[in-house]
């Protein structure tokens, strides 16, 4: 998954170099925040599940 997000942030840096628009410069940025945030929320759930099946309690 690290390697998609690396691409990603690849693919928006390339764009971002010939862009003068404020505004596509803008939503860029923004596309580059959700996909930090989602990995940040997907590493969380998966955290949770893999502490939710190690639980001594739900045995």
């Amino acid at each position: 998954m690290a390697s998609q997000n690396e691409w990603l942030d690849q693919q928006i840096e390339e764009l971002k170099k010939d862009e003068t628009s404020f505004k596509l410069l803008s939503f860029l940025d923004g596309i580059k925040d959700i996909n930090k945030e989602q990995q940040k929320r997907l590493q969380q759930a998966q955290d949770e599940l893999d502490g939710r099946m190690w639980s001594p309690d739900k045995w």
